[in-house]
């Protein structure tokens, strides 16, 4: 009974939308999306392998992420066994209560795979076998020539009577024609479980199908040293306060920077920052644990980039995720009194000095964190605001710096003679800087440089990829780069970039910050 009414609520819900809706495809997914607009969306995952423990989902932290940056309220989330009867009838339920409903899972050739059946049960919709689908799936299974089809082939091919074919385009790593078929029915999308090419599909279809609402969620936080007990009753009061916010609050156990988060989520930005203003007005100030988000959610926001596929810098994730194993290799073979990172204040360095704490808080769970070692070697005529973002960033850190004057081949050899337990350099290094290019991710030093393993976990990092890095994840940086400069040496060898020059309203030269620079290779215009 209740799969009968459901489906007579989705015969209502859709009964004016058929023609949108058909095998030929006269409409592109953006048309259907125009005419439907989308707040409020469902995952439903399908497959006994999740149930039974067998498989971890990774799907839906995905889609979640990415529906919320699209300002799409994810309402549900369901797991359900490959079973028709109980497909049809979540998908029902689903389609009839939510704007978008996103199935993942239960789409291929095995007798299993009945996300196809299901959803045509649950739209009371025949199956039926689309020739184009045949003729792809053919191709894709490698088929034998001729005009028998594998039954595999067909199975993928059957789908129900109303679907909408979109094409989504792969890369070629995943598929060699590029397009990849996407079946939906009426607001649902049937995508696949296997996670690289669900992520290249959304990923695809982002804008096209999966659009925008038009709204945005705003969020802040506010992170604290102290537990949600201490503070319960002033949050509650925030809550009775501002109705049209969403509160939440998450401790943090085993983090050397804070206990509890406290995010508050709307879509006005004003009534946001009036409820935050508020909430914080109410804690002691001694609760407030300033370096929570850069330093405590470190890791955090380091995987997110690991895992996103958003950046523009192309395959900026897996160089990401190649630099942080081999620092975990780099960590499992050497104790930290054994290593050191070279930090001279520059860019590099600095998004080196923050991965390694990324990292390092991410295997070493205790509630004091262990202090990094850090070797600046000075040269003439340093910056004083380099000078100066190296102190700040040694104590933000708690790095134990050790400086020496250059020149640097020098300075490494005075600091081995009286830290003989170094033994691993961690090098904030490019491919793109001065005798880069013939280097390894791991070698020995030549000789001259002391009995030390290097290591360049940022060698094939592009400029670009060291700016994403650091303005994604808000870390400070020296300031002499919003003043044009792009590589820094000392007072006497370095200049603002003339790339970023230009003149405003009143006549006067001036410099876009580092990070507007598009040409990586005029980096080091403005080193003599």
């Amino acid at each position: 009974m209740l799969l009968c009414r459901n489906v007579l609520l989705l015969l209502r819900r859709f009964r004016y939308t058929s023609q949108y809706y058909t095998m030929d495809n006269l409409l592109t997914p953006g048309d259907i999306r125009d005419r439907m607009p989308v707040n409020t969306a469902g995952i439903i995952v399908i497959g006994d392998e999740v149930l039974k423990g067998q498989v971890a989902d990774s799907n839906v932290s995905f889609l979640a992420k990415k529906l919320h940056a699209l300002g799409i309220r994810l309402c549900k989330v369901s797991i359900i066994p490959d079973n028709i009867d109980i497909i049809a009838q979540e998908v029902a339920e689903y389609s009839s209560k939510y704007d978008q409903v996103i199935t993942t899972g239960g789409i291929g050739p095995t007798h299993d795979d009945v996300t196809y059946e299901g959803v045509s049960a649950a739209f009371a919709q025949p199956l039926v076998t689309n020739d184009k689908l045949v003729t792809y799936w053919s191709w894709f299974n490698g088929d034998p020539p001729g005009n028998t089809q594998r039954t595999s082939t067909v199975k993928m091919a059957t789908i129900p009577r109303d679907s909408v074919i979109l094409y989504a385009n792969l890369p070629t790593t995943l598929i060699p024609d590029n397009k990849f078929p996407v079946i939906t029915v009426n607001n649902v999308c049937i995508l696949p479980g296997l996670p690289k090419y669900l992520r290249a599909i959304f990923n695809a279809l982002e804008g096209v199908y999966f659009k925008s609402s038009g709204k945005k969620f705003h969020v802040r936080r506010i992170y604290l040293n102290v537990f949600e007990s201490v503070f319960t009753g002033r949050l509650n009061a925030a809550v009775n306060k501002y109705k049209d916010v969403v509160f939440g609050s998450y401790p943090k156990l085993n983090n050397p920077y804070y206990k509890t988060v406290v995010t508050m989520e709307a879509q006005d930005q004003k009534l946001l920052d009036e409820a935050y203003n508020y909430f914080e007005s109410q804690l002691d100030k001694t609760w407030l644990a300033e370096q929570g988000e850069l330093l405590g959610d470190s890791w955090i926001r380091t995987k997110e980039l690991m895992d996103s596929d958003e950046l523009s810098t192309m395959n900026f994730s897996a160089r990401l995720k190649r630099s942080v194993e081999i620092l975990d290799k780099c960590l499992d073979e050497y104790n930290l009194p054994e290593i050191f990172i070279s930090f001279n204040g520059g860019k590099d360095c600095t998004v080196l000095v923050h991965l390694v704490h990324s990292v390092i808080l991410k295997r070493f769970k205790q509630s004091e964190f262990p202090k990094l070692n850090a070797v600046y070697i000075r040269t003439d005529s340093p910056f004083k605001e380099v000078e100066d973002f190296i102190s700040t960033t040694a104590q933000r850190y708690n790095l134990n710096l050790i400086t020496e004057e250059g020149p640097l081949q020098q300075g490494i050899q005075n600091v081995l003679k009286s830290n003989q337990d170094f033994k691993v350099a961690i090098l904030g290094i490019r491919k793109s800087d001065p005798a880069g290019a013939g280097l390894s991710h791991i070698q020995k030093t030549d000789e001259g440089w002391g009995n030390l393993l290097r290591v360049s976990p940022l060698l094939d990092w592009s400029y670009q990829d060291i700016w994403n890095y650091l303005r994604e994840l808000n870390i400070p940086y020296c300031p002499l780069y919003d003043l044009g400069y792009t590589s820094l040496g000392s007072t006497t060898n370095s200049r603002p970039n003339s790339a970023l020059q230009y003149t405003d309203e009143n006549g006067e030269t001036k410099y876009k910050p580092a990070y507007c620079l598009e040409d990586e290779f005029l980096e080091r215009v403005g080193r003599q």
